[in-house]
């Protein structure tokens, strides 16, 4: 389950909405080539006619194709309904519907609203300059649409294939920017700090091979403890860079569970950038040996903060983590 280890944006999670969200969306029946607030070239508002959009914001989003979307040189961006709602603010985390659709194949790559929940982005500085545009001078309840590139949304022209995007393709980017997202308590400090193994969990196996947690004697932390890690088996390899993609092998678990939401032990091991993870994991694996086996113990600010991910890990959740480190190479030696 790719999206239980990704870095949000975001785990899926269903949020409340608030009362105001059909006023706020009640006239976005509106072609994207429509008048309105905007701060757009005229090339984006002619490249958008080639697509229009129904729903409420919040509610659902159907787009209709009419023609093939040409791949932009510079992003732009379109308001389609102003909310009513406060403006964002530097440093909220915005519960959104994301949406993406290709406008090469005229096809939806990725839509939240068919997951069945909001996403919470960080408006931090810290998505990539077509969130920044999208969130600049945008208010609560508001749609707001980009014509942009695979390079500029995922930071290269090939990171879109898993999306089955293509690299030269043109993407269309909605926001549903629904309301402010609650945060998570934040940590003492972003430092892995070793513990002994009595501190934490014991690792049940069978085989060899994690299958569970026991929680016998484990209390349960502050949702302030930073990331504590212990290492049950120390490797012999490199040590992992942040910037490295990883092959691990992993199994995790919510405090006192009975099982684990998610694990690769019983299928093949997951390859992924690091940087792409939840930051627990950039924390904790960040000059571990190559070969170890590690037991990390997460905070909810690290992790899927205070929504949680899905109906197995709750919102606020403290998260525990076997990892078994297969692989380490650098970012450039693994594309």
């Amino acid at each position: 389950m790719l999206r239980r280890l990704r870095r949000p944006t975001a785990a899926l999670v269903p949020l409340l909405l608030i009362p105001a969200l059909a006023a706020c969306g009640g006239n976005s029946n509106k072609s994207a080539g429509d008048s309105g607030s905007t701060n757009s070239s005229a090339s984006a508002a002619a490249g958008l006619s080639a697509v229009s959009f129904t729903g409420d914001v919040g509610k659902s989003l159907t787009a209709t194709w009419h023609n093939k979307i040409a791949t932009p040189k510079t992003t732009t961006v379109k308001t389609l309904v102003k909310g009513t709602g406060d403006a964002i603010a530097s440093g909220d985390s915005v519960s959104t519907y994301l949406w993406i659709g290709d406008g090469t194949t005229k096809k939806v790559a990725y839509s939240d609203y068919t997951n069945g929940a909001p996403e919470s982005l960080p408006n931090n500085g810290q998505m990539g300059a077509v969130f920044d545009k999208l969130f600049s001078g945008a208010t609560y309840g508001s749609r707001v649409v980009a014509v942009t590139t695979p390079a500029d949304l995922l930071g290269s022209a090939s990171a879109g294939s898993q999306l089955g995007i293509g690299a030269d393709d043109s993407l269309v980017v909605v926001a549903d920017m629904v309301k402010k997202a609650p945060v998570s308590p934040t940590p003492s400090d972003d430092k892995a700090h070793d513990v002994p193994a009595s501190k934490m969990p014991a690792v049940v196996t069978k085989n060899g091979k994690p299958t569970g947690l026991d929680w016998k004697g484990v209390k349960k932390p502050a949702l302030t403890t930073p990331v504590q890690r212990t290492i049950l088996k120390k490797g012999t390899g490199a040590k992992v860079k942040s910037t490295d993609t990883l092959t691990i092998n992993y199994l995790g678990e919510v405090y006192g569970a009975k099982k684990a939401f998610d694990e690769s032990y019983s299928k093949t091991p997951y390859t992924a950038a690091l940087s792409d993870l939840i930051q627990g994991w950039s924390i904790g694996l960040t000059g571990v040996k190559v070969g170890s086996r590690v037991l990390l113990q997460i905070p909810p600010a690290y992790a899927y903060g205070a929504e949680g991910s899905g109906s197995d890990i709750p919102p606020n959740a403290t998260l525990w983590f076997v990892i078994d480190v297969v692989k380490a190479q650098a970012a450039s030696a693994a594309q």
